[in-house]
């Protein structure tokens, strides 16, 4: 496979596939073969109305004769496109020409998580890439769909460590009313197999959070902690051996990550985590528990400045502490009596119960002005945010921020905290470059819309953007700080 290339690749006869390269599928031309997998052979293929390139994955001709494949590859195709989520591969298309039944998704360029995984992982980044793993698998529970097949083969990644959950081929919508459904199918990869799914039971949401342990587990040390000459005996050892913790405690992996991994991966589905969410909560717990924190970097980020330009520098996020953010719910509406709290930006006096200086709308006493580095006539550009939806104590309320990433979410950690039930725990992210505001979203579970639509990767703000994270709706405004 060619660099950059991340379908997975099996050996095995492709029939005649290869001629559909230089042919078009509906406006979609076959530009080269890139992989194949047990239930399509994967294309790249360019998009000349867009001006862009589409991966295309093709139902295999002897698949294509049997009516019970063919309705499966098509229900595939139908639920995953309603999974508008940015860590699930997005569905463009779907088609059929010439007896040959195609699905049209996202090409990402950046190889898979399989492809990083020569060595064992910093901490950090391979939770990171857990996380991402588990929004997009959060999505898709909450829709009634189990991947049954979470690997690293199947995590594609953009080459800023975005992470994309992919091939949902062998998923299935949880309803006993459909003919699809059948208990003991055992698809999946053994070496990441939960141990009902290797025996052939039910699966359900706690089945990936099991399989995405294992992934955990192969990111800290290096490798999968079951190997044996047959599938059997590997399933076995998933249902009978305990998992060797001591691989992680080698490659020093803190004891708090150890336990999440450990309960991930409980050999009964009622011992685990019962649901992503939970399980986002716990990695993040853990990382604070071990004074760690998650990779500072920017993802489908625009070109950033060098650390002495304007703006933000890549890897870096805005120095914090835990429930430092402004939290918009629990803002105080008049002055209280209290040691005066000098701006760090205007010298003005506030008292001490205020986060936000009375005179000039800044953070008091906050470093972060001091990024503030790019000016126009002498003022630095900031953005303001103006709260147009929830309690009537807030809706017009106005939040300025500095030349730095100002984080957006539900729960404290983040610069602007948002209790909306929609918003997500991490939801968006805001940071300047260049002259320009820029907003991307960080998987979110209900999305990030800019004037009505839905961002999947990092845009550029212009003065007077209606922004909604989830149901609750904020103005963008450029301002100037004095």
């Amino acid at each position: 496979m060619q660099p950059g290339n991340n379908y997975p690749q099996q050996a095995g006869n492709s029939g005649d596939m290869s001629t559909l390269i230089g042919k078009s599928l509906g406006q979609f031309r076959i530009v080269e073969r890139i992989g194949s997998g047990g239930m399509a052979t994967v294309f790249k293929a360019y998009q000349p109305t867009l001006d862009r390139h589409v991966a295309i994955k093709v139902l295999p001709a002897y698949h294509a004769k049997d009516p019970v494949f063919v309705k499966r590859f098509v229900q595939e195709a139908r639920s995953v496109a309603k999974l508008a989520h940015p860590n699930i591969v997005q569905i463009h298309d779907f088609g059929e020409q010439d007896n040959i039944t195609y699905i049209v998704m996202e090409y990402v360029d950046g190889g898979t998580l399989k492809d990083r995984l020569k060595h064992a992982l910093p901490v950090p980044e391979a939770v990171d890439f857990i996380i991402q793993a588990a929004e997009g698998l959060d999505c898709a529970h909450r829709n009634g769909i189990v991947h049954r097949d979470v690997k690293p083969a199947n995590m594609l990644l953009r080459r800023d460590g975005h992470l994309l959950l992919s091939d949902f081929g062998i998923a299935k919508i949880l309803e006993e009313s459909t003919s699809l459904t059948r208990v003991g199918t055992g698809i999946g990869t053994p070496q990441y197999m939960a141990p009902e799914q290797g025996m052939g039971q039910r699966v359900d949401r706690r089945s990936d959070l099991y399989s995405l342990g294992i992934v955990l587990f192969h990111c800290l040390t290096g490798r999968v902690p079951f190997i044996a000459d047959s599938p059997l005996t590997i399933t076995v050892k998933h249902l009978n051996e305990p998992l060797p913790v001591e691989r992680m405690a080698a490659e020093g992996v803190p004891a708090p990550v150890i336990q999440v991994v450990q309960k991930m991966t409980a050999k009964q589905a009622a011992d685990r985590y019962q649901a992503a969410e939970d399980l986002i909560e716990a990695l993040t717990g853990a990382l604070a528990a071990s004074h760690l924190s998650l990779p500072r970097l920017y993802r489908v980020a625009p070109p950033i400045p060098p650390a002495t330009g304007g703006g933000s520098h890549p890897g870096t996020l805005p120095n914090q502490s835990s429930g430092s953010g402004v939290n918009i719910s629990s803002m105080p509406s008049g002055s209280l009596a209290g040691t005066p709290v000098i701006c760090f930006r205007c010298g003005a006096s506030n008292p001490s119960s205020r986060l936000y200086c009375t005179t000039c709308g800044d953070e008091l006493s906050n470093p972060r002005a001091s990024k503030d580095t790019y000016l126009v006539n002498g003022r630095p550009v900031l953005a303001r945010l103006t709260l147009q939806t929830g309690p009537e104590s807030l809706v017009g309320r106005s939040y300025r921020f500095h030349q730095d990433v100002t984080t957006v979410g539900r729960t404290n950690g983040n610069d602007l905290i948002i209790p909306g039930r929609s918003v997500s725990r991490r939801h968006a992210r805001l940071w300047f470059s260049e002259g320009h505001w820029y907003l991307d979203d960080v998987g979110s579970s209900n999305g990030t819309l800019v004037n009505n639509v839905r961002i999947f990767q990092a845009v550029m703000l212009n003065d007077g953007d209606v922004i909604n994270f989830g149901d609750e709706i904020v103005v963008f405004n450029i301002t100037y700080g004095p």
